[in-house]
């Protein structure tokens, strides 16, 4: 459970949205797990941002207690919270009051649904989302919904990475200077950029949310400033425990021809990576033509790298996705991942695999 929040059960990246036309064809938190739910790294070994893992602990969550995660959030957390302006896209009669979402050029995007609507699909005023952020920090004139000893479970760290931002149960953390705790998140989909940092230490929290694909820099600028004027120590933290990609260089472990399948969403395809030097490699599948790998990276022990293809899955055929990226480790004399395929609309759609050595 602990992995899951924290993004290192194992389970890849994931983000696929449907216009609302399109809502018949996302799956339920079950039926996509069936379809998706395949481990790509051995759990706990490296950290990757997945929302197929809120998937799951929506499952979870929905079979202990037989309710959808939309009405089990809302009456847990939402009501007794008094987070009025706060509610699920499941409640499409509030749906139309949420800001109108637009995109970097300033285009309104349609409503839209998401694969995992555990991970992104809650909708909350900026004044909603302080007071959850007071909560957070047991401000004692929020409802006891939890008590001081599973808040700070919440927040405490599950891995940490080689910044020293750990994750938790969906939060990071991180310190200033002085040892002081930052607990933080930021997130983003088309339409939305948000960003909240607490430092318990001050009873102080920032928070800014914007309605526009590209207001990451915005809400950094923001929140960094405001910060700034209470805490001349602040400093933003990293935004992931992975690893910070460096040149690739050719290593023994690496270097090669490597062999294996790849699965998800219907798909068994035959894989052919080769590794030939620090600026050349490819990937094959099946029977169809190699392309170059570009983008070549290292990520502590991973290798990464962008290339092109076409995965025989239903999702992937109907969204037209064919950019690939690559993120595999190696793993008792294997290479073990995930290549996901990418398209113009942002879907991420990941599929697994398991490569042995054929020639060094």
């Amino acid at each position: 459970m602990r992995m899951l929040g924290a993004h290192v059960s194992g389970l890849p990246t994931m983000f696929a949205i449907y216009d609302r036309n399109e809502a018949n064809l996302a799956l339920s938190s079950e039926a996509l797990l069936t379809e998706y739910g395949r481990l790509a790294y051995p759990p706990g070994s490296c950290f990757e941002y997945s929302n197929i893992g809120f998937a799951a602990l929506s499952a979870i969550a929905s079979n202990l207690t037989g309710v959808d995660i939309g009405t089990l959030m809302t009456q847990r957390v939402l009501t007794p919270l008094g987070l009025d302006d706060s509610f699920f896209g499941t409640n499409s009669a509030r749906v139309p009051t949420g800001a109108v979402r637009y995109d970097s050029s300033g285009s309104p995007i349609p409503d839209y649904t998401s694969a995992t609507p555990a991970s992104g699909e809650l909708y909350a005023s900026a004044h909603d989302l302080a007071q959850f952020a007071m909560f957070n920090m047991k401000h004692r004139d929020r409802a006891q919904i939890l008590g001081a000893r599973w808040i700070e479970e919440l927040h405490k760290p599950v891995f940490v990475g080689p910044s020293g931002v750990a994750t938790t149960f969906g939060w990071f953390t991180g310190n200033l200077k002085s040892g002081d705790q930052v607990i933080f998140k930021g997130g983003g989909q088309p339409g939305v950029a948000t960003a909240l940092y607490m430092v318990p230490s001050e009873k102080l929290a920032c928070l800014v949310l914007t309605n526009r694909t590209d207001g990451r820099e915005l809400c950094s600028s923001v929140c960094n400033e405001i910060l700034s004027s209470y805490l001349p120590e602040w400093r933003q933290p990293d935004e992931t425990s992975g690893p910070s990609p460096s040149p690739f260089v050719i290593t023994p472990g690496l270097g090669g021809e490597w062999l294996g399948t790849l699965t998800n969403d219907g798909a068994k395809m035959q894989v052919r990576l080769k590794i030939e030097s620090t600026d050349s490699a490819t990937l094959q599948l099946d029977d169809k033509p190699a392309e170059k790998i570009t983008e070549m990276h290292l990520e502590g022990a991973g290798f990464t790298g962008a290339s092109n293809g076409v995965i025989e899955s239903p999702d992937a055929r109907r969204t037209g996705a064919k950019t690939l990226s690559l993120k595999l480790i190696r793993r008792e004399g294997m290479l073990v991942g995930r290549i996901l395929a990418t398209d113009s609309k942002t879907v991420m759609l990941p599929y697994v695999l398991s490569l042995n050595r054929a020639s060094a």
